[in-house]
Protein backbone atom coordinates (compact mmCIF):
# COMPACT_ATOMS: atom_id res chain seq x y z
CA UNK A 1 0.00 0.00 0.00
CA UNK A 2 2.87 2.38 0.80
CA UNK A 3 4.39 1.77 -2.61
CA UNK A 4 0.97 2.37 -4.17
CA UNK A 5 0.66 5.70 -2.37
CA UNK A 6 4.21 6.63 -3.27
CA UNK A 7 3.57 5.67 -6.89
CA UNK A 8 0.45 7.82 -6.94
CA UNK A 9 2.40 10.82 -5.64
CA UNK A 10 5.18 10.27 -8.19
CA UNK A 11 2.62 9.85 -11.01
CA UNK A 12 0.95 13.08 -9.95
CA UNK A 13 4.29 14.93 -10.15
CA UNK A 14 4.99 13.30 -13.51
CA UNK A 15 1.62 14.28 -14.98
CA UNK A 16 2.05 17.82 -13.68
CA UNK A 17 5.47 18.01 -15.35
CA UNK A 18 3.98 16.69 -18.61
CA UNK A 19 1.26 19.33 -18.53
CA UNK A 20 3.81 22.08 -17.92
CA UNK A 21 6.04 20.85 -20.74
CA UNK A 22 3.08 20.46 -23.13
CA UNK A 23 1.77 23.93 -22.34
CA UNK A 24 5.22 25.39 -22.83
CA UNK A 25 5.68 23.60 -26.15
CA UNK A 26 2.26 24.50 -27.59
CA UNK A 27 1.47 27.90 -26.13
CA UNK A 28 4.50 29.59 -24.67
CA UNK A 29 7.97 30.69 -25.56
CA UNK A 30 11.01 29.52 -23.58
CA UNK A 31 12.06 32.14 -21.07
CA UNK A 32 15.60 32.28 -22.45
CA UNK A 33 14.30 33.01 -25.97
CA UNK A 34 11.87 35.63 -24.68
CA UNK A 35 14.63 37.37 -22.72
CA UNK A 36 16.94 37.28 -25.74
CA UNK A 37 14.24 38.85 -27.90
CA UNK A 38 13.55 41.55 -25.31
CA UNK A 39 17.25 42.37 -24.92
CA UNK A 40 17.85 42.53 -28.67
CA UNK A 41 14.70 44.58 -29.37
CA UNK A 42 15.50 47.11 -26.64
CA UNK A 43 19.17 47.26 -27.67
CA UNK A 44 18.21 47.63 -31.34
CA UNK A 45 15.78 50.43 -30.54
CA UNK A 46 18.42 52.17 -28.45
CA UNK A 47 21.05 51.87 -31.17
CA UNK A 48 18.58 53.06 -33.81
CA UNK A 49 17.62 56.09 -31.72
CA UNK A 50 21.29 56.85 -31.08
CA UNK A 51 22.12 56.51 -34.78
CA UNK A 52 19.29 58.84 -35.78
CA UNK A 53 20.39 61.39 -33.19
CA UNK A 54 24.04 61.14 -34.24
CA UNK A 55 23.14 61.37 -37.94
CA UNK A 56 20.91 64.37 -37.34
CA UNK A 57 23.56 66.08 -35.20
CA UNK A 58 26.27 65.53 -37.81
CA UNK A 59 23.94 66.76 -40.55
CA UNK A 60 23.05 69.87 -38.55
CA UNK A 61 26.72 70.61 -37.86
CA UNK A 62 27.62 70.06 -41.51
CA UNK A 63 24.75 72.17 -42.85
CA UNK A 64 25.48 74.85 -40.27
CA UNK A 65 29.01 75.14 -41.63
CA UNK A 66 27.74 75.28 -45.23
CA UNK A 67 25.03 77.78 -44.29
CA UNK A 68 27.67 79.96 -42.66
CA UNK A 69 29.62 79.99 -45.94
CA UNK A 70 26.44 80.89 -47.85
CA UNK A 71 25.52 83.74 -45.52
CA UNK A 72 29.05 85.12 -45.63
CA UNK A 73 28.90 84.97 -49.43
CA UNK A 74 25.65 86.95 -49.43
CA UNK A 75 27.17 89.63 -47.27
CA UNK A 76 30.46 89.65 -49.15
CA UNK A 77 31.79 88.55 -52.50
CA UNK A 78 28.44 87.39 -54.00
CA UNK A 79 27.21 91.03 -54.06
CA UNK A 80 30.24 92.19 -56.02
CA UNK A 81 29.64 92.87 -59.71
CA UNK A 82 33.12 91.56 -60.41
CA UNK A 83 31.86 88.00 -59.96
CA UNK A 84 30.45 88.25 -63.49
CA UNK A 85 33.45 90.03 -65.02
CA UNK A 86 35.33 88.34 -67.86
CA UNK A 87 39.09 88.05 -67.64
CA UNK A 88 40.57 86.94 -70.87
CA UNK A 89 38.38 84.11 -72.11
CA UNK A 90 36.98 83.11 -68.73
CA UNK A 91 34.55 84.50 -66.19
CA UNK A 92 35.83 85.05 -62.65
CA UNK A 93 35.23 81.95 -60.52
CA UNK A 94 33.64 82.10 -57.08
CA UNK A 95 35.53 80.36 -54.27
CA UNK A 96 35.20 76.58 -53.84
CA UNK A 97 32.04 74.90 -55.23
CA UNK A 98 29.69 77.88 -55.25
CA UNK A 99 27.08 78.77 -57.85
CA UNK A 100 25.89 82.42 -58.03
CA UNK A 101 22.98 84.07 -59.82
CA UNK A 102 21.55 87.58 -59.88
CA UNK A 103 17.89 87.89 -60.83
CA UNK A 104 16.96 91.39 -61.99
CA UNK A 105 13.54 93.02 -61.64
CA UNK A 106 12.92 92.69 -65.38
CA UNK A 107 13.40 88.88 -65.13
CA UNK A 108 16.85 88.74 -66.70
CA UNK A 109 19.61 86.84 -64.88
CA UNK A 110 23.35 86.75 -64.53
CA UNK A 111 24.77 83.33 -63.63
CA UNK A 112 28.22 82.22 -62.61
CA UNK A 113 28.21 78.37 -62.42
CA UNK A 114 31.61 78.27 -60.80
CA UNK A 115 33.65 75.12 -61.26
CA UNK A 116 30.67 72.81 -61.87
CA UNK A 117 29.45 73.71 -65.32
CA UNK A 118 27.55 70.41 -65.73
CA UNK A 119 25.04 71.02 -62.97
CA UNK A 120 22.92 73.84 -61.61
CA UNK A 121 20.49 74.02 -58.68
CA UNK A 122 16.73 73.83 -59.14
CA UNK A 123 15.46 77.11 -57.69
CA UNK A 124 11.76 76.21 -57.74
CA UNK A 125 10.38 76.65 -54.26
CA UNK A 126 13.30 78.79 -53.12
CA UNK A 127 12.15 82.12 -51.74
CA UNK A 128 14.14 85.19 -50.84
CA UNK A 129 14.93 85.95 -47.24
CA UNK A 130 13.73 82.53 -45.96
CA UNK A 131 17.09 81.03 -45.08
CA UNK A 132 19.12 78.24 -46.66
CA UNK A 133 17.53 75.01 -47.87
CA UNK A 134 18.60 71.87 -49.70
CA UNK A 135 17.60 71.56 -53.37
CA UNK A 136 18.27 69.10 -56.17
CA UNK A 137 19.89 69.69 -59.55
CA UNK A 138 17.80 70.79 -62.51
CA UNK A 139 16.49 68.17 -64.91
CA UNK A 140 18.85 69.27 -67.68
CA UNK A 141 21.92 68.98 -65.44
CA UNK A 142 24.41 66.34 -66.46
CA UNK A 143 25.68 65.82 -62.92
CA UNK A 144 22.90 65.12 -60.43
CA UNK A 145 24.10 66.53 -57.12
CA UNK A 146 22.54 68.13 -54.07
CA UNK A 147 22.83 71.85 -53.45
CA UNK A 148 22.46 74.04 -50.44
CA UNK A 149 20.95 77.33 -51.64
CA UNK A 150 19.90 80.67 -50.16
CA UNK A 151 18.32 83.77 -51.72
CA UNK A 152 18.08 87.35 -50.53
CA UNK A 153 16.70 90.55 -52.02
CA UNK A 154 18.61 93.82 -52.15
CA UNK A 155 17.45 97.43 -52.22
CA UNK A 156 17.54 97.86 -55.99
CA UNK A 157 15.08 94.97 -56.49
CA UNK A 158 17.62 92.34 -57.40
CA UNK A 159 17.57 88.86 -55.88
CA UNK A 160 20.95 87.30 -55.21
CA UNK A 161 21.06 83.51 -55.12
CA UNK A 162 24.06 81.61 -53.78
CA UNK A 163 24.22 77.80 -53.89
CA UNK A 164 26.91 75.36 -52.89
CA UNK A 165 27.50 71.83 -54.13
CA UNK A 166 27.20 69.60 -51.04
CA UNK A 167 27.91 66.28 -52.75
CA UNK A 168 31.05 65.89 -50.65
CA UNK A 169 29.10 66.54 -47.44
CA UNK A 170 26.35 64.14 -48.59
CA UNK A 171 28.97 61.47 -49.21
CA UNK A 172 30.35 61.99 -45.71
CA UNK A 173 26.85 61.73 -44.22
CA UNK A 174 26.09 58.58 -46.23
CA UNK A 175 29.38 57.00 -45.22
CA UNK A 176 28.67 57.88 -41.61
CA UNK A 177 25.21 56.26 -41.85
CA UNK A 178 26.69 53.08 -43.36
CA UNK A 179 29.35 53.02 -40.66
CA UNK A 180 26.68 53.41 -38.01
CA UNK A 181 24.74 50.51 -39.51
CA UNK A 182 27.78 48.23 -39.59
CA UNK A 183 28.87 49.18 -36.08
CA UNK A 184 25.29 48.79 -34.84
CA UNK A 185 25.07 45.28 -36.29
CA UNK A 186 28.40 44.36 -34.71
CA UNK A 187 27.23 45.74 -31.36
CA UNK A 188 23.95 43.81 -31.65
CA UNK A 189 25.84 40.58 -32.37
CA UNK A 190 28.13 41.18 -29.39
CA UNK A 191 25.15 42.04 -27.19
CA UNK A 192 23.40 38.87 -28.36
CA UNK A 193 26.42 36.76 -27.41
CA UNK A 194 26.80 38.48 -24.04
CA UNK A 195 23.06 38.25 -23.37
CA UNK A 196 23.02 34.56 -24.35
CA UNK A 197 25.83 33.79 -21.91
CA UNK A 198 24.35 35.96 -19.14
CA UNK A 199 20.82 34.58 -19.57
CA UNK A 200 22.08 31.00 -19.75
CA UNK A 201 24.09 31.52 -16.57
CA UNK A 202 21.25 33.33 -14.81
CA UNK A 203 18.63 30.72 -15.74
CA UNK A 204 20.85 27.77 -14.83
CA UNK A 205 19.31 27.55 -11.32
CA UNK A 206 15.84 27.37 -12.88
CA UNK A 207 16.97 24.53 -15.13
CA UNK A 208 18.38 22.77 -12.07
CA UNK A 209 15.03 23.26 -10.32
CA UNK A 210 13.30 21.74 -13.34
CA UNK A 211 15.73 18.82 -13.41
CA UNK A 212 15.21 18.28 -9.68
CA UNK A 213 11.42 18.29 -10.08
CA UNK A 214 11.71 15.80 -12.96
CA UNK A 215 13.96 13.53 -10.89
CA UNK A 216 11.55 13.66 -7.96
CA UNK A 217 8.63 12.89 -10.28
CA UNK A 218 10.54 9.77 -11.34
CA UNK A 219 10.94 8.69 -7.71
CA UNK A 220 14.27 10.16 -6.56
CA UNK A 221 13.07 11.76 -3.32
CA UNK A 222 16.63 12.34 -2.11
CA UNK A 223 17.28 14.87 -4.90
CA UNK A 224 17.64 18.50 -3.80
CA UNK A 225 18.02 21.86 -5.52
CA UNK A 226 21.62 23.19 -5.34
CA UNK A 227 22.09 25.98 -2.83
CA UNK A 228 22.52 29.60 -3.96
CA UNK A 229 23.04 32.77 -1.92
CA UNK A 230 19.87 33.30 0.11
CA UNK A 231 19.91 37.06 -0.53
CA UNK A 232 19.00 36.36 -4.17
CA UNK A 233 15.59 35.43 -5.57
CA UNK A 234 16.94 32.10 -6.83
CA UNK A 235 18.52 31.40 -3.44
CA UNK A 236 15.23 32.07 -1.64
CA UNK A 237 13.40 29.86 -4.12
CA UNK A 238 15.94 27.04 -3.73
CA UNK A 239 15.73 27.25 0.07
CA UNK A 240 11.92 27.16 0.02
CA UNK A 241 11.87 24.26 -2.44
CA UNK A 242 14.39 22.23 -0.44
CA UNK A 243 12.38 22.79 2.74
CA UNK A 244 9.23 21.72 0.93
CA UNK A 245 10.97 18.64 -0.50
CA UNK A 246 12.33 17.75 2.93
CA UNK A 247 8.84 17.89 4.44
CA UNK A 248 7.42 15.99 1.48
CA UNK A 249 10.00 13.24 1.81
CA UNK A 250 9.49 13.08 5.56
CA UNK A 251 5.71 12.85 5.09
CA UNK A 252 6.03 10.08 2.53
CA UNK A 253 8.48 8.17 4.73
CA UNK A 254 6.18 8.57 7.73
CA UNK A 255 3.23 7.46 5.61
CA UNK A 256 5.16 4.44 4.43
CA UNK A 257 6.21 3.58 7.99
CA UNK A 258 2.63 3.91 9.23
CA UNK A 259 1.31 1.73 6.44
CA UNK A 260 4.04 -0.84 7.06
CA UNK A 261 3.19 -0.72 10.75
CA UNK A 262 -0.51 -1.12 10.00
CA UNK A 263 0.20 -4.04 7.69
CA UNK A 264 2.27 -5.72 10.40
CA UNK A 265 -0.42 -4.93 12.94
CA UNK A 266 -3.15 -6.52 10.82
CA UNK A 267 -0.94 -9.54 10.18
CA UNK A 268 -0.07 -9.92 13.86
CA UNK A 269 -3.69 -9.49 14.94
CA UNK A 270 -4.79 -12.10 12.41
CA UNK A 271 -2.11 -14.45 13.67
CA UNK A 272 -3.11 -13.91 17.31
CA UNK A 273 -6.79 -14.51 16.55
CA UNK A 274 -6.06 -17.56 14.43
CA UNK A 275 -4.84 -19.63 17.41
CA UNK A 276 -7.97 -19.34 19.62
CA UNK A 277 -10.24 -19.63 16.59
CA UNK A 278 -8.44 -22.82 15.56
CA UNK A 279 -8.85 -24.17 19.09
CA UNK A 280 -12.57 -23.35 19.14
CA UNK A 281 -13.06 -24.96 15.74
CA UNK A 282 -11.01 -28.01 16.77
CA UNK A 283 -12.97 -28.65 19.98
CA UNK A 284 -16.27 -28.18 18.15
CA UNK A 285 -15.28 -30.68 15.45
CA UNK A 286 -13.93 -33.06 18.12
CA UNK A 287 -17.27 -33.06 19.91
CA UNK A 288 -19.27 -33.33 16.67
CA UNK A 289 -17.25 -36.32 15.48
CA UNK A 290 -17.95 -38.18 18.73
CA UNK A 291 -14.28 -38.44 19.68
CA UNK A 292 -15.23 -37.12 23.13
CA UNK A 293 -18.43 -37.17 25.07
CA UNK A 294 -17.22 -34.73 27.73
CA UNK A 295 -19.37 -31.72 26.82
CA UNK A 296 -18.28 -29.78 29.89
CA UNK A 297 -14.63 -30.06 28.86
CA UNK A 298 -15.40 -28.86 25.34
CA UNK A 299 -17.49 -25.95 26.62
CA UNK A 300 -14.78 -24.95 29.11
CA UNK A 301 -12.12 -24.97 26.39
CA UNK A 302 -14.28 -22.99 23.98
CA UNK A 303 -15.10 -20.50 26.74
CA UNK A 304 -11.41 -20.15 27.62
CA UNK A 305 -10.43 -19.45 24.02
CA UNK A 306 -13.33 -17.02 23.67
CA UNK A 307 -12.05 -15.17 26.73
CA UNK A 308 -8.61 -14.93 25.12
CA UNK A 309 -10.16 -13.50 21.95
CA UNK A 310 -12.23 -11.06 24.01
CA UNK A 311 -9.11 -9.89 25.86
CA UNK A 312 -7.24 -9.45 22.60
CA UNK A 313 -10.07 -7.44 21.03
CA UNK A 314 -10.32 -5.23 24.12
CA UNK A 315 -6.57 -4.60 24.00
CA UNK A 316 -6.80 -3.74 20.30
CA UNK A 317 -9.57 -1.25 21.03
CA UNK A 318 -7.56 0.20 23.91
CA UNK A 319 -4.54 0.61 21.65
CA UNK A 320 -6.66 2.33 18.99
CA UNK A 321 -8.11 4.73 21.55
CA UNK A 322 -4.64 5.44 22.97
CA UNK A 323 -3.27 6.33 19.53
CA UNK A 324 -6.17 8.27 18.07
CA UNK A 325 -8.46 9.61 20.77
CA UNK A 326 -8.05 12.97 22.49
CA UNK A 327 -7.76 12.98 26.27
CA UNK A 328 -8.73 15.60 28.79
CA UNK A 329 -6.13 18.03 30.08
CA UNK A 330 -6.20 18.51 33.83
CA UNK A 331 -3.43 18.92 36.44
CA UNK A 332 -2.33 15.53 37.77
CA UNK A 333 0.00 14.95 40.74
CA UNK A 334 2.11 11.95 39.66
CA UNK A 335 3.35 11.24 43.20
CA UNK A 336 -0.18 11.01 44.53
CA UNK A 337 -1.25 9.00 41.48
CA UNK A 338 1.55 6.44 41.93
CA UNK A 339 0.75 6.10 45.64
CA UNK A 340 -2.77 5.18 44.54
CA UNK A 341 -1.40 2.70 41.96
CA UNK A 342 0.81 1.01 44.58
CA UNK A 343 -2.05 0.82 47.09
CA UNK A 344 -4.38 -0.82 44.57
CA UNK A 345 -1.82 -3.37 43.40
CA UNK A 346 -0.79 -4.34 46.95
CA UNK A 347 -4.37 -5.48 47.41
CA UNK A 348 -4.36 -7.35 44.08
CA UNK A 349 -0.95 -8.94 44.73
CA UNK A 350 -0.78 -9.64 48.48
CA UNK A 351 2.62 -10.53 49.76
CA UNK A 352 4.47 -8.65 46.99
CA UNK A 353 6.73 -5.73 47.85
CA UNK A 354 5.65 -2.52 46.03
CA UNK A 355 7.35 0.66 47.28
CA UNK A 356 6.99 4.33 46.26
CA UNK A 357 9.94 6.70 46.60
CA UNK A 358 9.81 10.49 46.24
CA UNK A 359 12.85 12.38 44.93
CA UNK A 360 11.09 15.64 44.06
CA UNK A 361 11.50 19.08 45.59
CA UNK A 362 8.34 20.48 43.99
CA UNK A 363 4.89 19.04 43.43
CA UNK A 364 5.30 16.70 40.40
CA UNK A 365 2.35 18.14 38.49
CA UNK A 366 1.64 17.36 34.83
CA UNK A 367 -1.25 18.13 32.47
CA UNK A 368 -3.13 15.04 31.34
CA UNK A 369 -5.82 12.44 31.86
CA UNK A 370 -5.56 10.96 35.35
CA UNK A 371 -7.32 7.72 34.37
CA UNK A 372 -5.00 7.05 31.45
CA UNK A 373 -1.89 7.96 33.42
CA UNK A 374 -3.11 5.59 36.14
CA UNK A 375 -3.36 2.92 33.42
CA UNK A 376 0.23 3.65 32.30
CA UNK A 377 1.83 3.04 35.69
CA UNK A 378 -0.52 0.17 36.53
CA UNK A 379 0.56 -1.58 33.32
CA UNK A 380 4.24 -1.07 34.15
CA UNK A 381 3.97 -2.32 37.73
CA UNK A 382 1.81 -5.32 36.73
CA UNK A 383 4.29 -6.14 33.97
CA UNK A 384 7.11 -6.13 36.56
CA UNK A 385 5.13 -8.28 39.00
CA UNK A 386 4.18 -10.84 36.35
CA UNK A 387 7.42 -11.13 34.42
CA UNK A 388 10.08 -10.18 36.95
CA UNK A 389 9.68 -13.38 38.89
CA UNK A 390 7.58 -14.47 41.88
CA UNK A 391 10.03 -12.97 44.40
CA UNK A 392 10.73 -9.73 42.53
CA UNK A 393 10.02 -6.50 44.37
CA UNK A 394 9.02 -3.28 42.61
CA UNK A 395 9.98 0.31 43.40
CA UNK A 396 8.30 3.38 41.92
CA UNK A 397 10.52 6.47 42.20
CA UNK A 398 9.19 9.92 41.29
CA UNK A 399 11.79 12.58 40.47
CA UNK A 400 12.55 15.55 38.25
CA UNK A 401 14.46 15.82 34.98
CA UNK A 402 14.72 17.55 31.63
CA UNK A 403 12.83 16.24 28.60
CA UNK A 404 14.49 16.91 25.24
CA UNK A 405 11.88 17.76 22.60
CA UNK A 406 12.06 19.22 19.05
CA UNK A 407 10.89 22.56 20.45
CA UNK A 408 13.71 22.50 23.01
CA UNK A 409 14.45 21.08 26.49
CA UNK A 410 11.68 21.32 29.08
CA UNK A 411 11.43 20.43 32.80
CA UNK A 412 9.77 17.09 33.32
CA UNK A 413 8.57 14.63 35.93
CA UNK A 414 10.54 11.37 35.77
CA UNK A 415 8.96 8.15 37.05
CA UNK A 416 11.14 5.00 37.21
CA UNK A 417 9.46 1.62 37.71
CA UNK A 418 12.25 -0.75 38.79
CA UNK A 419 12.18 -4.44 39.66
CA UNK A 420 14.98 -6.71 40.87
CA UNK A 421 13.71 -9.69 38.92
CA UNK A 422 15.05 -11.85 36.11
CA UNK A 423 15.55 -8.99 33.63
CA UNK A 424 15.62 -9.43 29.88
CA UNK A 425 18.11 -9.62 27.04
CA UNK A 426 19.22 -6.61 25.02
CA UNK A 427 17.34 -7.98 22.01
CA UNK A 428 14.10 -8.27 23.98
CA UNK A 429 14.55 -4.76 25.42
CA UNK A 430 14.90 -3.26 21.93
CA UNK A 431 11.55 -4.76 20.83
CA UNK A 432 9.59 -4.67 24.08
CA UNK A 433 7.27 -1.81 23.02
CA UNK A 434 6.32 -3.39 19.68
CA UNK A 435 2.81 -4.72 19.22
CA UNK A 436 2.34 -8.43 19.98
CA UNK A 437 5.99 -8.81 20.97
CA UNK A 438 6.56 -11.29 23.79
CA UNK A 439 9.89 -11.66 25.52
CA UNK A 440 8.75 -15.03 26.87
CA UNK A 441 6.00 -16.44 24.67
CA UNK A 442 5.05 -19.45 26.77
CA UNK A 443 4.92 -17.55 30.05
CA UNK A 444 3.03 -14.63 28.48
CA UNK A 445 0.39 -16.89 27.05
CA UNK A 446 0.13 -18.65 30.37
CA UNK A 447 -0.55 -15.36 32.15
CA UNK A 448 -3.11 -14.35 29.55
CA UNK A 449 -1.12 -11.51 27.98
CA UNK A 450 -1.80 -10.36 24.43
CA UNK A 451 1.53 -8.65 23.83
CA UNK A 452 -0.18 -5.24 23.54
CA UNK A 453 0.14 -3.93 27.10
CA UNK A 454 3.45 -2.10 26.69
CA UNK A 455 2.49 -0.86 23.21
CA UNK A 456 -0.64 0.68 24.77
CA UNK A 457 1.50 2.15 27.56
CA UNK A 458 3.92 3.73 25.07
CA UNK A 459 1.06 5.27 23.06
CA UNK A 460 -0.53 6.74 26.19
CA UNK A 461 2.78 8.27 27.33
CA UNK A 462 3.45 9.80 23.91
CA UNK A 463 -0.10 11.18 23.73
CA UNK A 464 0.80 13.20 26.85
CA UNK A 465 3.89 14.62 25.13
CA UNK A 466 6.21 12.33 27.05
CA UNK A 467 8.70 9.56 26.38
CA UNK A 468 9.26 6.05 27.70
CA UNK A 469 12.39 3.88 27.63
CA UNK A 470 13.63 0.66 29.17
CA UNK A 471 16.97 -0.58 30.49
CA UNK A 472 17.51 -4.14 31.67
CA UNK A 473 20.27 -6.52 32.70
CA UNK A 474 19.67 -10.24 32.45
CA UNK A 475 19.44 -11.69 35.97
CA UNK A 476 19.53 -8.28 37.72
CA UNK A 477 16.26 -6.54 36.88
CA UNK A 478 14.52 -4.02 34.65
CA UNK A 479 13.79 -0.29 34.85
CA UNK A 480 11.09 1.50 32.82
CA UNK A 481 11.65 5.27 32.68
CA UNK A 482 8.69 7.57 31.95
CA UNK A 483 9.18 11.32 31.35
CA UNK A 484 6.23 13.71 31.07
CA UNK A 485 6.48 17.53 30.76
CA UNK A 486 6.01 19.22 34.14
CA UNK A 487 3.32 21.85 34.66
CA UNK A 488 4.06 24.78 36.99
CA UNK A 489 1.88 24.78 40.09
CA UNK A 490 -0.34 27.87 40.29
CA UNK A 491 -0.92 28.86 43.89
Amino acid sequence: MAKTRFGAVADRFHRMGDRVRTARQTKGTPLSVALMIIVLVISGMGLFAFSIAAQRTLQDVTYESVDGDLNRALSGWATNQDIFSVYGNRTALPPNDFWVAWIYPDGSTSVNPGRNENSSPNLEGLYANTGPRTVQSTDDSTDKVEWRAVATSVSDGRIIVVAKDISRESTILSSFAIGELVIGLIILVLLALIAFYAIKRTLRPLREVEETATAIAKGDLDRRVPQWPVNTEIGSLALALNQMLERLQQSIVELQEKEDQMRRFVGDASHELRTPLTSVKGYAELYRSGATKDADLVVDKIESEASRMSLLVEDLLALTRAEGARHEEKPVDLLELNLSVASSLRAAYPGRNIAVKSEVTNVPMVMGDAARLHQVFTNLVVNALKHGGEDASVEISVGEGTLVRPSGPAPSVVVNVTDDGVGMSEKDASHIFERFYRADTSRTRATGGSGLGLAITKSLVESHGGAISVSSVKGEGTTFRVEIPMTPVVE
